[in-house]
């Protein structure tokens, strides 16, 4: 497996520390730390490495000696390898111990090795203080002359002088005049100009590379619980009235309405021929006590009375007469024979015209035919009513016919509704959820019809060949509550910690809605979690150490994941200014 090797430098912290291993490439990642480290002598710390390493899949091995770490990487339970070619185990108890009694016989061998460095030394110091002053002297001067004997002046002036020879070398201690010094400048001039622009170019570099360049997206990923909402709310029509913290939500009624045709069967059958007429003789007899009518007697057949006969097939067929006939008496007893004191008989006969019922040939009957005679008791008298023909009656004919009968256009009505009651909820319903600022009471909807009419009318007659059509205006209605009335109720009636926040109230819904003056339940679903803002994390995180801020932002309740992404890869720490840091929450269900 390829290893990717990390050195340790001494100011170096845990962030440092854990940042480096999150960014390594390899799986499998050395620690090596300096002599003497103190960042890794922490129980704590060593828990912060084996946690890290466990987060980002990787395999943390440190390659140290000291008894010290490896006893807390073994609490920890992090490989140690004593070199970079040994193979890492975790330490044990025995493994402790063997590293303390190493580091012991390596401090013995220093102590000697110091000692033994110090008597060679005294030797030395001897061997020198044997030396006589002469020799020493002699030495040093063919040390000084064999120094000077192997150097050399490699400057182009050097060079010149020595060619023209020993009369233009320049004496020792002569100073350089201006004029050289200026040429020598000269001669590195281009150099000099190079170098500015490089250096210039440098620090734009360098400016745009830490101060404009630096850029993080932080994402943070939060859990979330569901919980279960229900409370009774009440409606009114009157939107100056409603008070959505109490539960009184203004409901407010949207219609959708459409005209829909469709065919329909007319059921209508009746003979619409030419009805009979004829001339009846009416006898009207009245029998009455006088003293029981002193002021006189009167009785009329009514113009519009139905009289009865028998046809020529014994069927019974009625007449509506067309006038009326009155007999009156004015009470006076002496003025006729038929009136006495005791008793009155009074009559009365008169020709009046009658029209048939109905249409059709069976009214035209023949002279002479039966009627029933009308007996009544009418204003205190016995009243007898007898109707004769002297005459046939004429002008009744058959013509059959099928039309539009009311009852036909009503069924039409009803499946035409409810035909269409689908599409018509369906469009209705799309119309108030495209702006998803109402919530429909779904119990509330329905459908009535409004003007309808059909080809050909009702009581028209429907030719052969033609199939009658009804034209229908359906109006659907539902009454919807606002979203935003809705979420003001349910945060007012939630109770939560001051650490906790409502994600989501879910889709709220009414429940047992019997009409818009009754009460009804208020269900749905809301999601709560951690209070966490794009403004808290930024105070959080501006001006500090990646990996300082994942830590900070993990420790919040609720928090499970966080996920630093920078700019460029020499960025180390999240910028002060807020326009470069990014911040992006997710929610995830529990």
């Amino acid at each position: 497996m390829n290893k990717e090797v990390i050195y340790l430098e001494p100011e170096d912290d845990i962030t440092d520390i854990l940042t480096k291993l999150q960014r390594a490439e390899q799986k499998l990642v050395a620690l090596v730390p300096p002599k003497k480290a103190t960042m890794l002598r922490s129980a704590v710390n060593m828990k912060l490495v084996a946690r890290a390493a466990k987060e980002c899949k990787k395999v943390a091995v440190i390659v140290t000696a000291d008894p010290a770490i490896i006893k807390l990487a073994m609490a920890a339970r992090i490989p140690v390898a004593k070199t970079l070619q040994s193979r890492p185990m975790v330490p044990t108890p025995e493994s402790v111990k063997d590293a303390s009694q190493s580091e012991q016989v390596i401090d013995e061998d220093l102590t000697e090795s110091t000692a033994e460095k110090a008597e060679l030394g005294e030797l030395k110091d001897k061997k020198k203080s044997s030396d006589l002053p002469g020799e020493a002297s002699s030495k040093a001067e063919e040390s000084r002359k064999d120094k000077n004997a192997h150097t050399f002046d490699l400057s182009e002036e050097s060079l010149e002088n020595d060619s023209k020879g020993p009369k233009n070398s320049r004496k020792k201690g002569e100073k350089t005049s201006k004029g050289e010094k200026l040429a020598g400048i000269a001669k590195y001039r281009k150099w000099i100009a190079v170098g500015a622009v490089a250096l210039v170019a440098l620090i734009i570099v360098g400016v745009w590379a830490f101060v404009f360049a630096p850029a993080v997206n932080i994402t943070v990923a939060m859990n979330t619980s569901a919980s279960n909402f229900s409370e009774e709310v009440r409606f009114t029509t009157d939107k100056n009235a409603a008070t959505p913290e109490t539960g009184l939500l203004y409901a407010e009624k949207r219609t959708f309405e459409e005209n829909y045709n469709g065919e329909f069967t007319a059921t209508g059958r009746e003979d619409r021929g030419e009805r009979a007429t004829g001339t009846v003789r009416v006898q009207i007899t009245a029998r009455f006590v006088p003293s029981e009518h002193e002021n006189g007697y009167s009785y009329t057949l009514t113009a519009n009375s139905t009289l009865v006969a028998t046809n020529a097939d014994g069927y019974s067929v009625k007449f509506i007469t067309d006038e009326a006939v009155t007999l009156t008496w004015d009470g006076n007893t002496s003025t006729s024979g038929a009136c006495k004191a005791s008793s009155c008989t009074l009559s009365k006969t008169e020709n009046i015209n009658v029209t048939a019922e109905k249409a059709g040939e069976d009214y035209n009957i023949g002279s002479g035919r039966t009627w029933n005679s009308i007996e009544s008791n009418a204003n205190n008298a016995a009243v007898s009513v007898a109707v004769s023909n002297t005459n046939a009656f004429t002008g009744g004919t058959t013509h059959e016919v099928t039309f539009v009968s009311q009852e036909d256009l009503d069924k039409a009505k009803e499946t035409i509704l409810s035909n269409n009651q689908i599409e018509g909820k369906s469009q209705l319903f799309s119309q108030i959820r495209a702006s998803d600022q109402y919530i429909i009471i779904e119990s509330s909807f329905a459908s009535e019809s409004g003007e309808v009419t059909s080809k050909p009318e009702v009581n028209a007659e429907v030719s052969s060949g033609t199939t009658p059509e009804a034209t229908v205006k359906a109006i659907y209605s539902v009454y919807v509550i606002s979203r935003t009335d809705v979420e003001e109720y349910i945060k007012a009636k939630t109770s939560l910690s001051d650490d906790q926040h409502i994600y989501s109230i879910g889709e709220p819904y009414i429940e047992r809605f019997t009409s818009i003056e009754e009460a009804a339940r208020l269900k749905t679903v809301m999601k709560t979690g951690p209070t966490v803002t794009e403004e808290n994390i930024l105070e959080k995180a501006k001006g500090r150490k990646i990996g300082e801020v994942q830590s900070l932002l993990r420790s919040i309740n609720g928090v499970s994941s966080v996920t630093i992404t920078p700019s460029y890869f020499w960025v180390w720490s999240v910028p002060t200014d807020p326009a470069k840091v990014t911040i992006d929450l997710t929610v995830e269900d529990n």
